[in-house]
């Protein structure tokens, strides 16, 4: 064979003589790699390379290392000489960046050349920034689920759970490697779950949401697929949260809320009671009326129906009618139905047994109706009963027997009912809103209590009790100047006793002398009594013709018998008779 030129002798040797076998092996053999690969004898001549480097390169034997890739003579004549393996991580070679090692080639103990390997470093470095990346937002995605308070389930395509964070594990009572791996079909065989939210979002490729029941607990779960770029399902993220707690927490503070507004509710009864009960005021013919059939319902069991506008006083009947039963000696129990949350007027009137709902008190609570049992309970605002409660109290109607709430034993309560409203139950019963065989039931005795405007006579004799008692609490006399007196019996009063006592304790506290003037009066009172009308067109809406005229009266015999002091004067001016002019006198209060 003829000898390579420009080769070094050993390496000419072995080309030209080669074992046997040999160059087609190791043409195979180099060719297998997926890098440029080529041998250079110690003379910079190449002896060997690889498909790759003759594509990339033209590297073909024989061909000197200058003139195929120059970049590589510096790192080959470094390596020769040192005869140590040199690299580079970053060799820009043409337009491409590479990198580079170079190892010697021995030959007994004889440096006879090198091998260079040449990888191009491009793709390495995108496919290595890629998988940083993905560490890092891997990394960083499980510290978000991991600290989120909700609980979440993360499972594959096929409902297999394959991660599971903390606020799950606490929910669950359960650590995440005994449920890793776990499909959820097994795990509702197993109990763990009586649904999965998992299963349902698979099934339906859309987000769902389910309400789970464990343990006496009732937990939210919320089953969201996700989808590839092709639209296939990859995974199914869980959400979870125990909402036990924030039933406890909001049944806690509607309790709270409900006992604020019945204590606020008690206080004003009882200070409208206590300012009452050793004396009702009652000047009026209709009041009276209304007192009169007030005590005589008392002697009997019958449900009374008391309606009159909001400020009446329909409590301090209901309390009237109570003291004076057969019943005096036992409890009245009073409800507004309108302070009590929707959600514990059944619990507050029926009671309820331990467990019948979350937050339930050990060894349940009796109801307002067993608590009136002998007694009597009082219903305010009856309108305001949600319709499901409606319902019960009416069966109780019927039957005298009730079922506290998770109960199963009935008892037999005795216990009289009064109800009252300042609403129209017949419209509601019209629109719906209150059920018809209830209002029938309530309203066997009904029982109206007619509001100031109907009852001028007791306006003066309630302000006089009004402001001599808050006038005891200040410590001090006060009295009512006339035309203060004369501007409060003008004033329509829409609140009734309750706005007319509220009045007269502001005009009590707020007078620094011992008269009570205009000036110490509320200023919309103040401002809508402050002048006499002059036409009726001037009078307010609220009052009727008659109490129109006997406020014209009032004034003028007011200001007649301030004029002249005397009775028979002031008859002869207004050309009536003495007599007259003295029930008028009495009759406005006016001395």
């Amino acid at each position: 064979m003829k000898k390579a030129i420009g080769l070094s002798k050993k390496i000419e040797d072995l080309i030209c003589n080669p074992p046997r076998h040999w160059r087609v092996l190791s043409r195979a053999i180099v060719n297998a790699s997926r890098n440029c690969l080529l041998a250079v004898d110690r003379h910079g001549i190449i002896f060997l390379a690889n498909s790759i480097a003759y594509e990339e390169f033209g590297a073909a034997i024989r061909r000197p290392l200058q003139d195929v890739i120059p970049e590589l003579v510096n790192i080959f004549d470094k390596t020769i000489v040192e005869g140590n393996r040199r690299t580079a991580n970053a060799m820009q070679v043409e337009s491409k960046e590479y990198r580079v090692s170079v190892s010697p080639i021995k030959l007994e103990d004889e440096l006879i050349g090198v091998i260079c390997m040449l990888e191009e470093s491009t793709e390495f470095e995108k496919v290595a920034r890629k998988m940083r990346f993905f560490q890092h937002t891997t990394r960083e995605l499980e510290a978000i689920i991991d600290s989120s308070s909700d609980g979440l389930f993360v499972c594959d395509a096929e409902a297999n759970v394959i991660h599971v964070n903390p606020a799950s594990e606490r929910i669950h009572k359960i650590k995440a490697k005994e449920l890793i791996g776990k499909n959820m079909v097994d795990l509702i065989e197993q109990g763990f779950i009586d649904q999965s939210a998992a299963l349902q979002a698979i099934q339906d490729k859309a987000t769902v949401s389910l309400l789970q029941n464990k343990d006496n607990r009732k937990i939210i779960s919320i089953g969201t697929p996700v989808f590839d770029d092709d639209g296939n399902l990859i995974r199914v993220v869980v959400s979870e949260r125990d909402t036990t707690e924030i039933d406890n927490l909001q049944r806690e503070l509607e309790e709270q809320g409900s006992l604020k507004d019945q204590l606020q509710y008690q206080l004003l009864e009882m200070q409208l009671a206590e300012l009452k009960t050793n004396k009702i005021i009652a000047r009026s013919p209709c009041m009276v009326k209304a007192l009169e059939r007030a005590l005589k319902v008392s002697s009997v069991n019958s449900t009374v129906f008391i309606t009159g506008e909001s400020g009446v006083g329909k409590g301090l009947i209901a309390n009237l009618i109570h003291k004076n039963s057969s019943r005096a000696e036992k409890p009245l129990i009073r409800i507004n139905c309108g302070a009590i949350p929707e959600t514990l007027i059944e619990s507050e009137l029926f009671g309820y047994e331990a467990g019948a709902f979350t937050g339930a008190k050990t060894g349940g609570k009796p109801g307002s109706l067993e608590l009136a049992n002998d007694g009597s309970l009082f219903l305010d605002e009856i309108a305001e009963l949600p319709l499901s409660a409606q319902v019960k109290l009416l069966r109780f109607l019927e039957n005298g027997r009730l079922t506290r709430l998770g109960g199963t034993k009935l008892l037999t309560i005795d216990a009289r009912i009064m109800v009252a409203t300042h609403r129209d139950l017949k419209d509601m019963v019209a629109k719906g809103t209150f059920r018809q065989d209830l209002y029938y039931r309530l309203n066997v005795i009904p029982l109206y209590i007619p509001s100031l405007r109907e009852r001028k006579e007791c306006i003066s004799p309630l302000i006089r009790y009004y402001v001599d008692y808050f006038a005891d609490i200040v410590g001090t006399r006060k009295r009512v100047s006339r035309s203060t007196l004369d501007a409060l019996l003008a004033y329509p009063y829409p609140g009734n006793v309750r706005e007319l006592m509220n009045i007269c304790e502001h005009a009590t506290v707020m007078s620094e002398t011992e008269v009570v003037d205009l000036l110490d009066l509320p200023r919309d009172v103040a401002r809508r009594t402050s002048e006499l009308p002059g036409t009726a067109a001037e009078w307010p809406e609220e009052m009727t013709l008659k109490q129109i005229l006997q406020s014209v009266e009032r004034q003028v015999m007011l200001r007649t018998f301030e004029k002249h002091k005397n009775q028979s004067k002031v008859a002869a001016v207004l050309g009536v008779s003495q007599p007259t002019i003295a029930r008028r006198l009495k009759q406005y209060d006016i001395e």
